[in-house]
């Protein structure tokens, strides 16, 4: 389980991310690595600290919708490497 997280907390660490929406850390990771190859999830802000990945809070509640499968991405170019 994750930190708790705080009212004005800006930065979601992936565990805190995935508590925050009730999904699981592996749905997180599939997003941000779907945002980080422009396939999908252009909306997320991330942002690196060290060797961990940090989302914005505001822009996860700003998301229409966070895809989490490559299969669901609108417009698929090509493989994620």
């Amino acid at each position: 389980m994750a930190r708790q997280i705080s009212t004005y907390q800006g930065w979601l660490n992936i565990d805190q991310a995935a508590d925050y929406l009730g999904v699981s850390r592996r749905s997180i990771t599939n997003a941000i690595d779907l945002c980080k190859h422009e396939i999908a999830n252009n909306d997320l802000q991330l942002k690196k600290f060290g060797s961990k990945t940090l989302i914005s809070k505001k822009s996860i509640d700003n998301a229409d919708q966070i895809i989490t499968d490559k299969k669901k991405a609108p417009h698929v170019m090509g493989d994620i490497v």
